[in-house]
């Protein structure tokens, strides 16, 4: 019959569960590739949230243009268009004394190409000092946002919006 199926005198021979745990391991990540890319972006409502949360980074780190890329060019609310908005933005994040603006209590509601969101933003105000106590808020204020948001080529945008502080501190 020969030696057909056999290894050879110089074949190395590898053990049969670990040629087993190998296929086994090749399987699971050709799994996990299929379902990663079958895996759909993120909701609607997530984009949504991210407008505001990166909005809001922008804004406590100084950068009133990117704080604006959420919002159409179109947008109106408080008597303002979209070029008084920028403009009212780049005067609070200038002259801020924030050292957080943090979005919470978000609600998105999303019906076809129109988006409502609903949130407050905590504006925390800091020490100024150095170390550690120069970051901890001294006081701060809590303001609510009501926005519409709209589909738009580059993605969501927030085309009117209404804003007015809480009262809470």
């Amino acid at each position: 019959m020969g030696t057909r199926g056999r290894p050879g005198k110089g074949a190395m021979r590898i053990p049969r569960n670990v040629a087993i745990f190998v296929v086994g391991a090749l399987v699971a990540l050709a799994c996990l590739v299929v379902i990663r890319s079958l895996r759909e972006g993120p909701t609607d409502e997530e984009q949504i949230r991210a407008i505001f949360e990166e909005g809001a980074r922008a804004v406590e780190e100084k950068r009133p243009a990117d704080a604006m890329a959420g919002v159409s060019e179109r947008f109106q609310g408080e008597g303002m268009g979209h070029r008084e908005l920028k403009q009212f933005i780049t005067f609070q994040a200038l002259r801020g004394s924030w050292n957080a603006v943090v979005p919470v209590a978000e609600k998105v509601e999303v019906t076809g190409d129109q988006a409502e969101a609903v949130l407050e933003v905590v504006l925390a105000r800091g020490a100024k000092g150095e170390g550690v106590l120069g970051r901890l808020p001294e006081s701060g204020d809590v303001w609510r946002v009501e926005a519409t948001l709209a589909r738009e080529k580059g993605g969501w945008k927030v085309v009117s919006a209404r804003w007015s502080p809480t009262g809470r501190r």
